[in-house]
Parts: structure tokens; C-alpha cells; sequence
């Protein structure tokens, strides 16, 4: 499957799934990672359309059809109506989306992605832009789409193309 086909799956799965669990809700709220649920999911989510969906293969969050998807939940101390104010290490954080990708690019898969999520966060963020172009220039290509938990707290979901 192409890049954009499957950008296209991704968001139109993942999306409500984020948008509409009161969970995550809490989660964001308390500016708190979710990468497991999100490596369900999306396991979940792909089993749909093919058969060999697999988590944890070759230390690699999702691989399926000779594609490998690194995950990551990346949660930023900007600050945003009904979310609790904490300090959170965004630098480390983007430095954790750079590694997952350097790694990748070593595996030998022929296809190779990543899928963040950012919160709470919109894209056209000034600060937010900064760490985006650091992340960018590791990727052929990036893909986002936005959301906001059901108390309406934004964030981004991102995929990219190694």
C-alpha cells in the first residue's frame, strides 16, 4: 500500500477513536501519554484491511505487509482551557520522535513510518512549528490531520515517511 493510501486509513480510523473516548479525554487533561492504547488501536484499526498485523516485531511498535510504524505520544506544556498545568519535557520528547526514526531507517523493511500524536497542541502553533521542522527534516514526507478530546483540548496526529 502507498504512503497516502495509507495516510488516508490511519487518520479516517484513528481519529474518531481519539476524538471519542473519555478516557483519552482524561488522559490529555492530565497531559499523560497514551502510546500503548495507541499501539492497540491501531493494531486493531489495520487488522481490518490486512492479515499480518503484528505489534513488537523486531523491537518495532506495529509492522504489517513490509511496512514497520514506530509510535509515539508526544505531550507538550503549552498551555490550554481544561488542562493541568505541569512541566512537561517537550525537547526530550521530540528527541524521542528523532530516535525512533534514525532507528527505523536501519531496519529492513521496505517501508518505514512513524505516527505521533501531539497534545495539547495545534499545528500552526509558533512554538509548536520549531519543533515540527526539527522532526520534518528527518522525513520524506509528513502527514497530519487535527483533533480535539471530547472537552476540547487540540492536538495533532502526524504520520511520516522514512
Amino acid at each position: 500500500m502507498e504512503f497516502e493510501k495509507l495516510t488516508k486509513l490511519i487518520f479516517k480510523e484513528i481519529k474518531p477513536k481519539l476524538e471519542n473516548s473519555q478516557g483519552l479525554t482524561i488522559f490529555a487533561g492530565e497531559r499523560a501519554k497514551f502510546e500503548g492504547w495507541l499501539k492497540v488501536e491501531l493494531c486493531d484499526s489495520l487488522s481490518k484491511y490486512f492479515k499480518d498485523v503484528v505489534p513488537e516485531r523486531n523491537r518495532i511498535d506495529v509492522t504489517f505487509n513490509n511496512w514497520a510504524i514506530e509510535l509515539k505520544t508526544v505531550n507538550t506544556n503549552y498551555r490550554y482551557k481544561n488542562v493541568e498545568i505541569k512541566t512537561r519535557p517537550i525537547t526530550k520528547n521530540i528527541q524521542g520522535v528523532i530516535d525512533d526514526i534514525e532507528n527505523l531507517k536501519s531496519s529492513n523493511y521496505d517501508n518505514k513510518a512513524i505516527l505521533f500524536i501531539v497534545f495539547p497542541a495545534t499545528h500552526d502553533k509558533e512554538d509548536w512549528q520549531y519543533h515540527l521542522n526539527k522532526i520534518s527534516s528527518s522525513l520524506r514526507e509528513i502527514k497530519n490531520v487535527s483533533i480535539n478530546f471530547k472537552n476540547y483540548i487540540p492536538g495533532i496526529i502526524y504520520f511520516g515517511l522514512i
